[in-house]
């Protein structure tokens, strides 16, 4: 990003440092070391001061702001421990916008006067100075406009000197010279006559900055795309709605579109640079349509060379950003030019991504992954039907197995029955070789004629046609969850005799813990103690929180007037994080556990919560992002690494359980689970004796 005044550029270097180049003297000045690779940086406008926002080691990202000459330590703005962001300056630079998720974990635009006398200023003062900055914003000048009007008052000067005749100044000869440069010649602490001044950063009030921030937006949801205007009193943000402008207490907002990513403002702050659809576009910020370039060309690619650019970057890419420091011990390099040799000669997206995951796979690690982009014009296939039943090829047809209930073969007029034989569908015979799913191709939520052959009480043998609406797979996947933690449920009830509830948590994500908040109430409620499955859960971002549910110490209990003296349990929900369970706990794990779960289970047993029963988890724990290559192939970036107490990597190394007990594949085909059954047996000694 270059200055203002065309001076000096700032860049980022290796995995986050921030570096300030001197065009002229070519000198590089390190302003701010850092491993954030997404640190953002902006200039101030008269270029003496930068702002950036750059994570700390507890992953939090801040504001800082920074004299461009270095001559005082950074000082931290904001200093919240929510994400701060996007830092944009008003032209005199007064006025500091920025994105921020401090209220209620959605992001909203706020800023600071980093002037504080702005801060005293009537209500009439305030917008005539915002008039004011307004006006004196009109009158800047590009860096390519001054340049023009410069050399014009520089040649006049040069010929003005010229026309001087200096040869009156010169001795006669055998005249002694008259030594008269210690005359001109300035003193050692004055400075040059023809010697500008250097501009420092202004006197702004930063060290209580972060107490007189302000919020801007308070609707639902994020806010994105942050631009000040020039005058400071009014910002563009991307909201729900679109892009729109507002004042700085939120009012007077005006939209402008309801789509489009915003790039920056023109240099006259009077328009948005955007791109919308794909096209880059300009939309005036005092209304108007969107103004959309056109851009039409062809290209030639060389696929060798395409591929021998992708795969270098990729392999640069996760050589810097890899979350381990050596690699692994793995001689990179090597391995780059080894297998850099067979992307070369791939001709395929597919045939790339394989060569590049086989690449990538040297890292033993998890989390990896790189994907081509695919042209999937006129190549998605229908989505098959799903009937909701469990069935195995017979003799003349499928055999009905299971049916699921609240699904379509259990819902028909005429609902299928566990021994039905399907001989056709759609009156067509069925092919054994095929699965009953592939007789549905497209046949999601249309009415399907299922012939049905079924032995009645009596023995005879009757042929009919049900008329059912097959679902999408995802429906039955939902469903046969649902059925199997319940019946996961009654096992623990019945083994347990009513004193021990059961909870499975799906995934680690929002909508997972909110179901595990409504369920822990309804399984731990009345009871004595407390199942928590994490198995088969693919991980997500959500441990702590529902840790915090189940590791909440206790410090006090409450009575009402006329509640139960005996009950020394109770306390008022409402001043809760979370529901909590303080109910003895065991927890059930496998190799299925996967990441944030992973996560999960070390924490458990780490605390000593209660016992953790099964199988070791998959030992696949990294923070991930992902990046994207030239063509939009997206190479997958595990950048930070999670290890125990006792510096023990958690990648490679699952979570080992105190109780290990295997599920074996003919328990699950009979119906048994050896690890419900450990879990609830070593809970149980734990419990009051009856």
């Amino acid at each position: 990003m270059p200055s203002p005044d065309g001076t000096r550029l700032l860049f980022r270097r290796n995995q986050g440092d921030l570096c300030m180049l001197d065009l002229a003297s070519k000198t590089v000045t390190v302003v701010q070391p850092g491993w954030d690779s997404g640190i953002e940086f902006v200039w101030s406008p008269d270029s003496t001061a930068i702002c950036f926002a750059q994570s700390d080691m507890d992953f939090n990202s801040d504001l800082w702001i920074v004299p461009s000459d270095l001559s005082k330590p950074a000082v931290n703005i904001t200093r919240h421990p929510d994400n701060d962001g996007r830092p944009r300056f008003s032209a005199d630079g007064k006025v500091l916008a920025f994105l921020s998720e401090r209220t209620n974990e959605e992001i909203d635009a706020w800023y600071v006067f980093l002037d504080q006398s702005l801060e005293s200023l009537p209500k009439h003062d305030l917008e005539q100075y915002f008039k004011d900055a307004g006006e004196a914003a009109k009158k800047r000048k590009p860096l390519a406009a001054k340049a023009k009007d410069k050399p014009a008052d520089a040649d006049a000067k040069k010929d003005e000197s010229a026309k001087v005749d200096t040869k009156n100044d010169e001795p006669k000869k055998d005249e002694p010279k008259n030594d008269d440069t210690k005359k001109d010649e300035p003193k050692k602490d004055e400075p040059k006559k023809d010697e500008p001044k250097k501009a420092t950063m202004p006197a702004w009030d930063l060290d209580d900055a972060y107490l007189r921030v302000r919020r801007i937006t308070s609707a639902p949801g994020n806010e994105g795309n942050l631009e000040i205007l020039p005058a400071g009193d009014r910002i563009l943000v991307s909201a729900g709605e679109g892009l729109q402008t507002m004042k700085l207490d939120g009012t007077d907002t005006k939209k402008l579109t309801s789509s489009g990513t915003v790039v920056g403002l023109n240099f006259a702050g009077d328009a948005a640079v955007a791109v919308s659809g794909g096209k880059a576009a300009t939309i005036g910020l005092a209304g108007g349509e969107l103004k959309s370039t056109d851009l039409d060309g062809t290209i030639r690619v060389d696929r060798r060379e395409l591929n021998s650019q992708k795969f270098l970057e990729a392999a640069r890419a996760i050589g810097e950003g890899f979350y381990h420091p050596t690699m692994k011990g793995l001689d990179w390099d090597a391995l780059t030019k080894r297998y850099h040799a067979l992307a070369c000669q791939t001709r395929t997206g597919a045939e790339f991504d394989h060569v590049a995951n086989r690449f990538l796979g040297e890292l033993n690690a998890s989390h990896l992954g790189i994907r081509s982009p695919r042209d999937r014009a006129g190549t998605s296939a229908p989505p098959q039907g799903r009937l909701g039943l469990r069935v195995e090829p017979g003799t003349k047809g499928f055999v009905v197995k299971t049916v699921l209930p609240d699904m379509p073969a259990a819902q028909a007029k005429v609902p299928m029955q566990v021994g039905d034989l399907i001989t056709a569908v759609e009156f067509e015979p069925v092919d054994l070789s095929r699965t009953l799913e592939s007789h549905l191709p497209g046949l999601a939520g249309r009415e399907v004629a299922i012939t049905v052959e079924r032995t009645l009480a009596d023995g005879r043998t009757v042929t009919f046609d049900s008329f059912i609406v097959p679902a999408i797979s995802g429906s039955v996947s939902t469903q046969s969850y649902e059925n199997e933690w319940r019946r996961m449920e009654k096992a623990v009830h019945d083994r347990s005799g009513g004193r021990i509830g059961y909870i499975h948590i799906k995934g680690m994500d929002q909508p997972s813990l909110d179901d595990f908040e409504r369920g822990l109430y309804a399984a731990a409620y009345g009871r004595e103690g407390l199942i928590v499955d994490v198995r088969n859960n693919g991980g997500g971002w959500t441990a702590d929180r529902l840790m915090a549910s189940l590791a909440t110490p206790t410090h006090a209990y409450t009575i009402p007037r006329g509640g139960d003296g005996k009950v020394t349990t109770g306390y008022p929900q409402d001043r809760l994080f979370i529901q909590r369970c303080i109910l003895p706990t065991n927890m059930l794990c496998n190799e299925k556990s996967f990441s944030n779960a992973e996560i999960t289970a070390h924490a458990f047993k780490a605390i000593k919560r209660g016992t953790l029963v099964g199988q070791q988890t998959y030992g696949g724990v990294i923070s991930t992002g992902a990046i994207s290559l030239l063509d939009g192939t997206t190479c997958r970036m595990p950048f930070r690494g999670w290890y125990l107490l006792d510096g023990t990597d958690m990648e490679n190394n699952g979570a080992m359980p105190d109780l290990i007990v295997p599920q074996l594949p003919q328990d699950e085909a009979a119906g048994i689970d050896a690890q419900v059954d450990a879990a609830v047996d070593d809970l149980m000694k734990r419990l009051p004796k009856r």
